[in-house]
């Protein structure tokens, strides 16, 4: 700041500064896809309640309920330009009542590449308002919602911690996240306490990092993660029809099977249905035995295109015979001794030589020196 530097020495940085860190290295080693995004934008209004007879609801939103998913788009025109853009990249308004009059909605696109605009997204919540005859009398406060979903891992080998959308913890299907990092933080603390807690040279600080992403990434939940990945790229392609077909499908199954999904994260409730190979291939059948045909039958094309284009991830997830992921296992690297007979003979040349503006100096002394010199 104001051009000075500022130093700070630490044995161990975690960052958390969001999914498009910048310091933070993603694994280019490993074939990966691009994130989609979640862009949503929301509003806490209060509703005016002057001519409704019933204001035990908001429109069609029952105050003592939250609403999720609401894809209809019979607030649109028909052939209409608005309903053919909804069509084509769908979102759905979400309703969270309040107290009294004051309700929060919220206008969602789930998952797309790329994001479906801001403005996009309010003038469909307020067209769709409108619509449904709920007459808004104050904004108290607007949300601009913006979440990566996907994307690559972090790399290996990296000293840099991320955690949370730094470490790509954000569900890829769903976009929830402060669950999983809630849940994720304790294991995570456990051992960077642990690695801090050495002294001298038992402290290392390659050690220390990979086993931090360890605990957040242990094979099993990159396995897991892969399967979720899967959901998000089907997500994108549907349109609005084949999103309502989906959800009439997830929401028929069995609460433990949907709700485990939803947050997908070791620790949280219903995860037991999704953290090993066998429950996610039960899961996914049954998901698909729930869904209407057409959807079905994409699911499965999906599927057998997916694996030949992407490899081995998606099939990996859902079998035993490929194993699981690498995860990020510290693995000691070789120690590069060197000629150490040539490197003693350059230490004594260099400190008998009588050039003395050459011999290296520390680092903070020849920032002294060029100081000086300036």
């Amino acid at each position: 700041k104001d051009e000075e530097v500022t130093q700070v020495r630490a044995k161990l940085i975690v960052d958390c500064t969001g999914h498009e860190s910048r310091i933070v290295l993603k694994d280019d080693r490993m074939k990966s896809i691009p994130p989609g995004f979640q862009i949503a934008y929301g509003c806490l209004v209060k509703v005016d309640e002057t001519d409704v007879s019933d204001t035990d609801f908001a429109g069609p939103y029952y105050k003592e309920a939250m609403t999720l998913f609401d894809y209809r788009t019979d607030h649109f025109p028909s052939d209409s330009n608005e309903l053919s853009k909804a069509q084509k990249a769908p979102t759905f308004m979400y309703a969270m009542p309040l107290d009294s009059n004051r309700i929060f909605f919220e206008e969602t696109s789930l998952v797309a590449r790329p994001a479906v605009s801001f403005q996009e997204c309010k003038d469909r919540c307020m067209t769709r308002l409108k619509h449904l005859g709920i007459s808004v009398e104050d904004i108290e406060e607007e949300e601009y919602c913006y979440i990566p979903m996907g994307g690559p891992l972090p790399a290996k080998d990296q000293r840099v911690v991320g955690f949370g959308g730094a470490a790509a913890m954000v569900h890829p299907s769903t976009g929830y996240h402060i669950c999983r990092a809630m849940m994720g933080a304790g294991s995570v603390a456990k051992v960077i306490r642990e690695e801090l807690n050495k002294s001298g040279s038992d402290y290392n600080p390659d050690r220390a990092a990979a086993r931090a992403y360890n605990a957040i990434w242990s094979p099993s939940n990159i396995a897991q993660r892969n399967f979720a990945v899967f959901g998000g790229e089907f997500l994108m392609k549907q349109n609005v029809e084949g999103l309502r077909g989906f959800f009439d499908g997830f929401f028929k199954l069995p609460l433990p099977l949907w709700a485990g999904f939803l947050a997908g994260w070791p620790g949280l409730p219903n995860n037991e249905n999704h953290e090993n190979w066998w429950a996610r291939l039960v899961f996914g059948l049954t998901f698909v035995s729930k869904l209407p045909v057409q959807v079905a039958l994409d699911m499965l094309g999906s599927i057998a295109a997916y694996s030949i284009t992407e490899g081995v991830p998606l099939p990996q997830s859902v079998t035993p015979l490929l194993g699981l992921p690498d995860g990020y296992d510290y693995k000691e690297k070789p120690v590069v001794v060197g000629d150490v007979a040539a490197k003693a003979e350059a230490r004594k040349m260099i400190e008998a030589s009588k050039v003395e503006d050459l011999v290296p100096v520390d680092f903070e002394e020849a920032m002294v020196r060029e100081k000086v010199a300036v």
